[in-house]
This record gives structure tokens, C-alpha cells and sequence, in this order.
């Protein structure tokens, strides 16, 4: 071979090996992501896959199967997009793209996702198995099907939209596939994930319209004219009524978004009092006021927006109250539009209706009292000829407005702001007084619900109200919490058992005893009863013989530092001779011991005929051995006639045994 020649033929060799290098060094940068941004109209879509949790995954490797065919396959269809972007021709047309299942499900990417099927997507359980195996409402879904870009900014995310079109457009042949349990699993309804605890529903066989009312929005209908989008073809416009044909096309053959053809449905909860419509045809503008309180606005003044907690759940009224169709789960026909405390409990479990409870005793503490306010106030307001009598009179229509709306749409529709319309009628009353130039101090109307803390008062609102009684003394939750800034956590706990009373009587006391000047009876008023001889309703009883001699309740409970003390049998000896702190000890044994037989004979009773005749007896003496036992003292306050009185009481009930007919 010649010189020449042997040149040639190296030039060539390094012109094809700097040929396949180029090409080689092509392939690998074209294969990076960095390289489709070039492309100023392909931006928008780089930017939403940095910031998608598939930044690090290069773009081919999603958008072509894996396999040399198809990287080879890419390539081409790589250079033809970089032909069109330089001709310009890719202005005729939008980028589009096709993802097959096989890139998602490739080595080291999903492909166990079929096998692990269940995920949890927010609140609900999502199972790919059935969505990309089995026919959906005999449609062939692929993964693209509900991961799209559709949603301007996000890359292959999932879209809701596309589940609530499969799941609520209404088919004759998949009736059933709306039902909220194939995506609202039991399980995390009743778990403590739950906003709500669901047990009580499920319990008591409630269907979730029972609450859940007007929940899906729109019927996903595809119009004609969106079909104009992409074809223009007669042929192909006239298969519109093809569905099989036209799901098959586009969903299995090719990745088109559901929105693309059809309109959205919506699935969410609806923050409106939309139940009340139902009723609109025969009760045309009725329960203003309940919508005005269940909803939290539409008052007088400025006051802030309190909704019901259960208004922005999207609950509707059903949910508590009866309506004229029956819905099944222990619903009782024939009560339309009552609720009452019950209706609580068959969802919130049992012990609620006590908060119910609380709401309205409440409600009507604070009603009574505004109204008692307004009265006084008007009337001094009419005998004084004072002030701008336009702006006087618009506060006295705006406060009997709110006044009229707490009265008659009932505050349990929403206690919070109840709470905050009675107390800007009650601010109205006194710029009214101002305006007129009368000096007359009203009672005092105070809401200070910042006092409880807001965990509680979600619930409790209202409780400074409530009075009840504790250790058989009253507790006023107004004074604690109101006057003392007592916060709920000292005398309730939620660890063991949600509210429960875990204050004792010691530290009761810790406060209560340091004024050793206060009446005693104040708080125990049961130990005063006892000792009185006015406990129980018993013909023979008497007072306790110190009572008639004049001890006072401080000669026994006080010691020599002025200290409040529980004392033990040897106080007895300061008074009385020894042997008496032993009588003591004597007398509080022989007590319980009567009250353990009277205890035992009742639960005998309870099994026999003998108590539902004898009812009334055995009830009372319940309530009062009861009373003797928070009492607490077991006789030392009263022996004698405590002692006559449960020794009547046990003869009485031996005597039912023996005699049934004995009274």
C-alpha cells in the first residue's frame, strides 16, 4: 500500500471515528434533562419537573420504554423534534407526549407497585392492583390515566378530578361504584387519624348521607362541541355515541386527560346550609335564624365569623334532625324536625347529650339575663329625651335583633356565637345609655370565653354557667374559672379518660381552708345536713346531740394553729374521757357495715319480681345511702339517728324478702 493511499484511509477512519464520537457525545448530552429546556417552548415543563419529586430522574428515561430499540427510537424522534423547533413547525401544533405503563414499571423504578397495590393518598386508600388490572367501569386505565399534566406548574401528579369522573358520573351498569367505602375505609374513620371518630356511626347502622349531604358537584357530561378540540373529521365526529370506542381511543391507545373531554365533578365538602332548600317548597323563608347561628355570620355589628364546627364539615341538618323520608340505622318514623339530646350521642357516643345540656342551661342563663338588660335600659331610655334618637334607636334594633336571633333559632346551633351576639347586644345597650346621658349601671354582662382554653371550649362553651356538685358541696365553674383563672386542666384530665374529675378533696382545700372565717356550710353543705338531722326524708330524725349543745364545726376541725384539719379519734379526747376515741372508730364500723348489708339486700331484690313492685322504695333508699356516703363522715356527724335510720331501712328490706307483699 501506498503513502497516499495508507493517508486516506486514516483520514477517513478518524473522520468516521470523530463522526461516531460527536454522534456518541450527542446521544449522551441529549439524553440529559438540562437539554429539552433548549427548546424556549419545552420551559415551562422543565421548571414543573425540577420542582416534582422526579427531578432526578432524566426525562427519556419516563417518556420512551426501556430497551436499545426504543433509546435508539428516541433519538430520531429527537432530532425530529430539534428539525421542527428550527423550521418552526412545532407552532402548528402543542407538545404532547405519550408515557407507556412499561417506563413506570421498569427495574428500579415502580414495578412492585402492582404487588404492593394499597397506598394511602391524604385521607383516603388508593389500590393500584384493581385500577390497572381489572376493567374500570370496562375501561383499561393506564398510570398517565391519573398522573397527568394537567395541572399547570406540576408534573405528573395525581389529579382528583380524573378519580371523581370515573367514580360519580352515573352508570346504569356500575351502580354501586360511588359508595364511599371503596375509598373511605372503616378502619381510618375510627382510628385516631380521624377527625372524627365514626365508631357510634357504624355502630348504630347510619348511612354517611345521614350527615354528609351534598357532597359531589357536577355530572362530568361530555359536550358535543369539545370533540372539535382536536377533529374536525365527519366520520370520526359522528362516533361521539361510541363510548367503548371513544374510552378505548383515548384512554387505553392514547394518554388523554379525562378533562380534556369531559366537564369536571367536584368532590369536597360543601360550607353551606344547603339542606334547608329541601324544605324551601313548603317552608318558604323559615330558620333564618338557625342559619344565620349555624353558619356564624349575618349578626348585627362587627363580629367576627364563628362557624359551626359542624357547618364546616359540610354536615347538614338531617344529621341531627328527623326528616320526613326514612333513611334507615335507628331512626324513628313519624318525628319530623325534632332533635333532641339523643341525636348526639347515636355519633358522639354516650355522655354527650350532657353537653347539650350544658349548651341550653347556658343559653338560657344569658338570655334571661340580656333580656332582664334590655328591659331596664329601654324603659329608662323611653323617659329620657337625650341624645340622637335615630342612632339610639338603630342600637336598640340591632340588639334585639341579635337577642331575637340567639332566642329563636336556639344558641345549641352554635353556642360561640350565641355567646358573641348576646354580648355586642349587650355593648349596643350601653352606648345606647351613653348616647341618651343616663348614669344607670346594668349587671354586668360578661363572656369571657378567652378564660377557657380553646381546646375545651370548642365543646364547653358556656360552662362558667354551669353549677354542680362536687364531694356533695356545689362547684361554680363561673367563680373558677371566671374570678380564680382556674384553668380546666386542675380539676380534669384526658390521659386515662377524656374530662376526667381528677381533683381530690385535699387539694380542694389547699384553697378553701386558708379562710378559716367562711361559713363551713358554704362547701359541705351534706356534713351540715347530717348534723342537722336534715339528710334523708326520715320521720325520727333528729340533730346531733353537740349540734343541740352548741359545738360548732371549727372546735373539731380546727387546731392550734388555726389550721383546717380532718381530725383523727383523738381530737375526741380533748373533750371527752378516754375510751371515746375507740366509740369513734365503733361507730363509723357498725355504719358501713349496715350500709354493705343494705347494699347486698337491694342487689337480691333486683333479681326478683319484688323490686319492680317496690321500685320507688328501693330507688330512694339507693339515692340516699348514696348521699350518706359522699357525705363521707360515716355517722361521726350524726351516729344516733343515722344509725336509727338504717336499721329501719335494712328491717324494711329483710321484711321484702320474707313478705313480699310487706311494704
Amino acid at each position: 500500500m501506498n503513502k497516499k493511499k495508507k493517508k486516506r484511509i486514516i483520514f477517513l477512519l478518524s473522520f468516521v471515528f470523530l463522526i461516531l464520537l460527536l454522534l456518541g457525545g450527542a446521544a449522551e448530552y441529549t439524553s440529559h434533562s438540562k437539554f429539552c429546556s433548549t427548546c424556549h417552548y419545552m420551559k415551562p415543563f422543565y421548571r414543573s419537573w425540577q420542582t416534582s419529586k422526579h427531578n432526578n430522574v432524566e426525562c427519556a428515561t419516563c417518556h420512551y420504554p426501556p430497551g436499545f430499540k426504543s433509546k435508539l427510537n428516541s433519538k430520531i424522534l429527537g432530532l425530529l423534534q430539534i428539525g421542527k423547533y428550527w423550521t418552526k413547525l412545532y407552532l402548528k401544533s402543542k407538545p404532547w407526549a405519550e408515557i407507556p405503563d412499561e417506563s413506570c414499571l421498569r427495574e428500579g423504578c415502580h414495578e412492585k407497585r402492582l404487588l404492593q397495590g394499597r397506598v394511602k393518598f391524604k385521607k383516603v386508600i388508593f389500590d393500584h392492583k384493581i385500577h390497572l388490572t381489572d376493567l374500570k367501569r370496562g375501561k383499561k386505565l393506564r398510570c398517565t390515566s391519573c398522573h397527568s399534566q394537567i395541572v399547570q406548574g406540576e408534573h405528573i401528579t395525581v389529579t382528583e378530578s380524573t378519580c371523581f369522573i370515573c367514580h360519580f358520573k352515573k352508570s346504569e351498569h356500575y351502580p354501586r361504584i360511588s359508595d364511599c367505602s371503596h375509598c373511605h375505609e372503616k378502619k381510618f374513620l375510627v382510628s385516631k387519624e380521624a377527625r372524627f371518630n365514626h365508631t357510634s356511626v357504624f355502630k348504630n347502622g347510619f348511612s354517611c348521607n345521614k350527615c354528609h349531604s351534598y357532597v359531589v358537584m357536577g355530572d362530568g357530561t361530555v359536550p358535543r362541541e369539545n370533540c372539535f378540540k382536536c377533529h374536525w373529521e365527519v366520520d370520526r365526529l359522528n362516533k361521539y355515541d361510541d363510548t367503548d370506542l371513544m374510552h378505548k381511543t383515548h384512554i387505553s391507545e392514547h394518554k388523554i386527560e379525562c378533562l380534556q373531554c369531559h366537564l369536571s365533578i367536584q368532590h369536597k365538602i360543601v360550607r353551606k346550609i344547603e339542606a334547608l332548600v329541601d324544605c324551601q317548597t313548603c317552608h318558604p323563608k323559615h330558620h333564618q335564624a338557625q342559619r344565620i347561628l349555624f353558619s356564624g355570620e349575618g349578626g348585627k355589628g362587627h363580629l367576627e365569623r364563628i362557624p359551626n364546627i359542624m357547618f364546616e364539615k359540610g354536615l347538614s341538618c338531617k344529621g341531627c334532625h328527623i326528616f320526613h323520608e326514612d333513611k334507615g340505622g335507628k331512626l324513628i318514623k313519624g318525628r319530623t324536625y325534632i332533635s333532641s339530646p339523643e341525636a348526639c350521642e347515636t355519633c358522639h357516643g354516650e355522655g354527650f347529650s350532657r353537653i347539650l345540656w350544658e349548651w341550653e342551661k347556658a343559653t338560657e342563663k344569658k338570655l334571661n339575663k340580656i333580656k332582664l338588660i334590655y328591659k331596664n335600659i329601654s324603659q329608662k331610655i323611653k323617659q329620657s329625651k337625650n341624645g340622637d334618637k335615630e342612632k339610639i334607636k338603630k342600637l336598640l334594633e340591632d340588639a334585639t335583633f341579635n337577642i331575637d336571633i340567639v332566642e329563636q333559632g336556639k344558641g345549641v346551633h352554635n353556642v360561640q356565637y350565641a355567646e358573641q351576639l348576646l354580648s355586642a347586644a349587650y355593648n349596643n345597650l350601653i352606648t345606647a345609655l351613653k348616647e341618651a346621658g343616663i348614669s344607670y349601671e346594668p349587671e354586668k354582662f360578661i363572656v369571657k370565653e378567652e378564660k377557657i382554653p380553646s381546646e375545651c371550649a370548642t365543646c364547653h362553651t358556656g360552662i362558667e354557667e354551669i353549677s354542680v356538685n362536687v364531694y356533695g358541696s356545689t362547684f361554680s365553674h363561673g367563680r373558677h374559672i371566671l374570678e380564680r383563672d382556674l384553668k380546666c386542666s386542675k380539676c380534669h384530665s384526658n390521659v386515662r379518660q377524656h374530662g376526667e374529675f381528677i381533683l381530690s378533696k385535699k387539694e380542694c382545700a389547699k384553697c378553701h381552708h386558708l379562710n378559716t372565717k367562711k361559713e363551713c356550710a358554704n362547701c359541705h353543705n351534706l356534713q351540715k345536713k347530717l348534723y342537722t338531722g336534715k339528710i334523708v326524708d326520715y320521720k325520727n330524725a333528729t340533730p346531733d346531740v353537740m349540734f343541740d349543745a352548741g359545738v360548732e364545726c371549727k372546735d373539731c376541725h380546727l387546731n392550734g394553729q388555726n389550721q383546717v384539719i380532718k381530725p383523727s379519734k383523738d381530737k375526741c379526747l380533748e373533750c371527752h374521757e378516754e375510751g371515746y376515741d375507740e366509740m369513734m372508730v365503733e361507730w363509723q364500723k357498725t355504719i358501713k357495715e349496715k350500709i354493705s348489708k343494705i347494699k347486698n339486700l337491694i342487689n337480691k331484690l333486683k333479681k326478683s319480681s319484688i323490686y319492680i313492685e317496690n321500685r320507688k322504695l328501693i330507688n330512694k333508699t339507693k339515692r340516699e345511702l348514696q348521699t350518706i356516703e359522699i357525705e363521707g363522715s360515716y355517722g361521726i356527724h350524726n351516729y344516733l339517728m343515722l344509725d336509727e335510720y338504717l336499721s329501719e331501712k335494712l328491717k324494711k328490706l329483710e321484711n321484702l324478702i320474707l313478705k313480699p307483699k310487706a311494704n
